[in-house]
């Protein structure tokens, strides 16, 4: 296992279910490290001369990924920036192999486009190139992984099950605290959780979480922009501006709004109106300069709560989210970006701070998509409050949301790659947060 690597896949590391964004110094280090440093589980053999590249047998069509979390390269040597990282299993495509210092073997792969794989990570396969898509997403939940938030401190995580009779634990979690659970089991009349570290949690301390149903609108092309959210329950609609209520909405209700007729009133489509208080609108965006006429960007409004996924002018998704709180230390960045990383699953925790009253820290968020430092887009399934200010300064998004998001963005992450970082050849989505 390559040190740092559970911060790429997002495994080993429990979490606080309040509002959630990892600490700029925690995930930056935690990339930084996933993405650049060494092997360690093994000494690698000392690398040898490259004597001119040697042609694949004949008989090769990909090569099989060897070691979990091998890191793609941009180019076929040491000290090359980092393209991203891959798992156990994937076949990568066979381009050809080139010689190059850095690699064991004295000998790198091509598998594409400014990715570059050390031969010394990887075996020759008869076989067409393929991987799991990460991360892997079975059936119709929510989520890639079963995930639950410590019910009390200290409860504690055992080796066996068995180790529970004589309370011989391996670690203790605080409240809040979020694991990844892989299988159960029962001992003694209780029900036991094995979490990805391998011990396991007596079941009567742990909460489900099941992440929020909410997800955003897709647009036709001929679809007019003109989509807003209720923000609270009981909103009322009125037959004329301040006249009789009609009817009452709910929480995150979609109206579709005619025109502002003054600061405080909106006409609907329908020829009621409602205070212009009681919704989250979006509203058409212009195009950043440095964006082509048919190129995709995302556009962050945080007054209104509201994003909205773009092709050039055109919008094609809007949805709520929760930005960050409207503090110093939690707003979320305005200005415009690029996407500088999409990772399947990342940890997120603040565990070396010791100025805080109490630690978070959470397994597997997955889709996360960072454009400015540590902050980013990412799924939040231990909160329900999309169309509110909720968070440490990311943008969270429902499941479903990020999932779209996820794939809508640039680079694309391909099947079995945990991490892709962008090229100039293949930047990265613009994002526009106002």
């Amino acid at each position: 296992m390559r040190w740092g690597e559970r911060s790429l896949r997002g495994g080993g590391a429990t979490g606080h279910h309040g509002d959630v964004r990892a600490k700029p110094i925690v995930i930056l280090l935690a990339i930084e490290v996933a993405l650049q440093l060494v092997w360690v589980a093994s000494p690698m053999p000392a690398p040898v001369a490259a004597q001119g590249a040697v042609p694949a047998p004949p008989w090769a069509r990909s090569v099989l990924v060897i070691d979990d979390g091998a890191v793609l390269y941009r180019e076929p040597r040491a000290g090359s920036p980092r393209r991203g990282t891959v798992a156990l299993g994937t076949r990568l495509p066979l381009v050809r192999r080139l010689a190059g210092n850095g690699c064991p073997t004295g000998f790198w792969v091509e598998t594409g486009p400014s990715a570059f794989v050390c031969e010394h990570y990887v075996r020759l396969s008869p076989d067409a190139a393929g991987g799991v898509d990460q991360p892997p997403h079975q059936g119709d939940g929510l989520l890639p992984n079963t995930h639950a938030f410590v019910a009390f401190d200290g409860t504690r995580a055992y080796e066996r099950p068995s180790d529970h009779d004589a309370d011989d634990y391996v670690e203790a979690y605080g409240e809040g605290f979020g694991l990844v659970l892989l299988q159960r089991t029962r001992h003694a009349g209780l029900t036991f959780f094995q979490t990805r570290r391998g011990l396991w949690v007596e079941a009567s301390n742990l909460r489900f979480a099941r992440g929020s149903t909410f997800q955003g609108i897709a647009l036709d092309r001929d679809d007019p922009f003109d989509v807003a959210f209720v923000r609270r329950n009981g909103a009322r609609v009125h037959a004329r501006p301040r006249g009789p209520v009609l009817r009452r909405l709910g929480r995150r209700d979609v109206v579709h709004v005619a025109e502002e007729v003054s600061p405080r009133m909106v006409r609907l489509v329908d020829g009621t109106f409602m205070r212009r208080a009681d919704l989250r609108r979006a509203t058409v965006a212009p195009r950043p300069a440095e964006v082509g006429p048919n190129e995709r960007w995302i556009d962050v409004h945080v007054d209104e709560q509201v994003m909205t996924a773009y092709e050039g002018d055109r919008p094609v998704y809007v949805t709520l989210i929760s930005s960050g709180r409207n503090r110093p230390s939690h707003d979320t960045p305005r200005g415009t970006f690029r996407v500088w990383v999409k990772l399947a699953t990342s940890d997120m925790d603040d565990l070396e701070r010791t100025d805080v009253e109490r630690n978070y820290s959470i397994e597997a968020v997955p889709w996360v998509q960072y454009f400015e430092g540590s902050n980013g887009f990412h799924a939040a399934f231990w909160h329900d409050d999309f169309g509110q200010r909720h968070s440490h300064g990311c943008v969270n998004l429902s499941p479903t949301d990020a999932r779209w998001l996820f794939s809508f963005t640039e680079p694309a992450l391909p099947s079995g790659w945990y991490a892709i970082l962008p090229t100039e050849d293949a930047p990265g989505t613009v994002v526009r947060v106002r």
